[in-house]
């Protein structure tokens, strides 16, 4: 009773903007969110966004093998013109299942940015409202963990809660949805002893022995799995799953005799 007569006030104090959809079902008007109704009010904000709405999910941790739903409806959304960024955490361990989960909502323009040390946890839609909690967008959140979350419509806090991301968010990010779209120079760049970084693409010397660029042999070598998986070929710079013991795609490894050694 004491948590809900201290939240109370803030609650009264948030105004319906007009047109504005309401959250928990579109009707309910208790705004705190249990772990299932966070992804199904997720899924309903996503359906019901416009064309040309701005939309902010931010999720340091990102894996949706088992969110088919909301994977689903984030590429959709992106598909009929609502305009989505998408926020995780600066760490290539991040960045990496972030692309591979979002890759046709990023074809379809998504847009996708890594922030450092983020930990937050936002879902912002410019005209309906938003959700904070607890919850990353990873399987885990929603099937084996206890979440919470707050629903908060449209008005004077949703309107600070996108200050907030102009002021603190928008200044940190880096954008991380152009390495996955590869020019196709593929052959000429292998032809002139070039390679392509396996984790983000960038031009690099061609050395099967040392397919990561600096940045991000720094990252890998934390942990050094030679089997962690990556999304570039060294070779033609196409999107593959690779890994430090096998960096080429099965096309490159049978074109290119160098390959051989691996």
């Amino acid at each position: 009773m004491l948590f809900k007569s201290r939240l109370a006030p803030v609650l009264d104090g948030i105004k319906q903007k007009p047109g504005g959809k309401d959250l928990l079902g579109f009707g309910n008007k208790n705004l705190l969110l249990k772990t299932r109704e966070i992804e199904r009010d997720l899924n309903n904000l996503l359906q019901d966004a416009d064309s040309g709405e701005q939309v902010w999910l931010i999720s340091p941790y990102v894996t949706m093998d088992k969110l088919s739903s909301l994977k689903r409806n984030i590429a959709d959304a992106a598909s009929t013109g609502v305009n989505i960024n998408f926020v995780v955490r600066d760490e290539a361990e991040q960045v990496n299942p972030a692309v591979k989960h979002l890759s046709e909502a990023i074809s379809n323009g998504l847009h996708l940015y890594a922030y450092k040390r983020l930990h937050a946890k936002v879902y912002w839609f410019e005209n309906s409202g938003c959700i904070i909690t607890s919850a990353n967008l990873v399987d885990g959140s929603f099937e084996a963990s206890t979440e919470i979350g707050l629903g908060i419509p449209a008005g004077r806090m949703h309107d600070d809660i996108r200050e907030w991301i102009t002021e603190v968010i928008e200044p940190g990010l880096r954008d991380v949805s152009k390495p996955s779209r590869k020019t196709k120079s593929s052959k000429r760049s292998t032809q002139s002893g070039s390679g392509h970084c396996i984790r983000c693409a960038s031009a690099i010397r061609y050395n099967i022995k040392k397919p990561y660029c600096r940045e991000h042999y720094n990252s890998w070598s934390k942990y050094s799995n030679p089997d962690y998986e990556e999304i570039m070929c060294h070779s033609c710079g196409k999107t593959h799953k690779t890994s430090m013991a096998k960096p080429v795609c099965y096309t490159c490894y049978k074109k290119n005799p160098y390959n051989k050694r691996l």
